[in-house]
């Protein structure tokens, strides 16, 4: 497996070389994809290579690779604009699998609007599904900009849709299976047991329950702010499984947060918070 690995690794640094030789500058690279643009290329247009496309001088760059590297490669097409998100535990650093862009109009491609996203909340299988179409519609919205300047612009819009989102959360019209999260465990439940988290909490309601995980198993549960007078505690989350709909109440400030962080994961690459945005417009949340 490091072997292949290790042969996989050196022919994408040997297809950098080659698109670099050819007038190219190198933006990003992972195992199976290489993110080039031209060095002379005034619109900022940068392209994937993935899929094949019919723009002339990109199809030389295929042909060269191939010629030079021995090994098949397509052409995906030109972005607009695309962002490499950084860690969110190291703002410096960004990570290999996590990047959303906007492909040029008239790009055959599935993705909504034109649209390519990989390791964000919108695409994590995790994330609920109030918080992910959120993002979604954010990251169609700035998709209407052909460059950065114009994805900008585009700030104030995704100010107003962000606040009706925020609206539902606050007059508790979300209903509750879109606030759900999904966790696949990878240990039993007895193993979490000196954990304090609030899959942890999930956990122990299921188990008083009967109802125990084994690890593979997936928990599913929302945060909530509901107090159990029997426990005398609050009980941080509630496992879908019991749920009363009629009784539970989610955690509006919790989702509130969670609804700004998906916002500003894919704004703040352009240099905007949602706190700027309020900002500009005079609104505080």
């Amino acid at each position: 497996m490091w072997k292949q690995e290790n042969q996989v690794r050196q022919i994408l640094l040997w297809a950098a070389k080659v698109a670099e030789n050819h007038g190219f500058s190198v933006l990003h690279g992972i195992v199976d994809s290489l993110w080039i643009r031209k060095k002379d290329d005034d619109d900022n247009s940068i392209m994937a290579i993935n899929k094949i496309n019919k723009e002339e001088d990109y199809l030389k760059l295929k042909e060269s690779i191939e010629k030079e590297t021995g090994f098949t490669v397509s052409f995906e097409g030109l972005y607009k604009w695309i962002t490499f998100a950084n860690s969110k535990r190291n703002s410096e650093s960004p990570v290999v699998n996590r990047y959303f862009g906007a492909f040029e109009d008239n790009n055959d491609y599935d993705d909504n609007d034109n649209l390519k996203v990989r390791g964000m909340e919108a695409r994590r299988h995790d994330t609920p599904i109030f918080l992910s179409k959120l993002q979604t519609e954010i990251l169609a919205i700035m998709a209407k900009g052909n460059n950065i300047q114009e994805v900008k612009a585009l700030m104030p819009e995704v100010k107003d849709f962000f606040h009706k989102y925020l609206q539902l959360l606050n007059e508790r019209k979300v209903p509750i299976e879109k606030l759900v999260f999904t966790k696949r465990l990878s240990k039993n439940s007895d193993e979490y047991q000196h954990r304090n988290t609030i899959e942890k909490n999930a956990i122990m309601q299921l188990d008083m329950e009967g109802k125990s995980l084994k690890a593979g198993q997936i928990l599913k549960y929302i945060i909530t702010d509901y107090y159990c007078e029997k426990q005398s505690n609050k009980i941080r989350a509630i496992p879908a499984e019991i749920i009363d709909e009629e009784k539970t109440a989610y955690d509006v400030r919790r989702y509130e947060e969670l609804l700004v962080e998906v916002c500003n994961s894919v704004i703040e690459p352009f240099g905007c918070t949602l706190s700027d945005i309020q900002h500009q417009h005079n609104l505080l949340l």
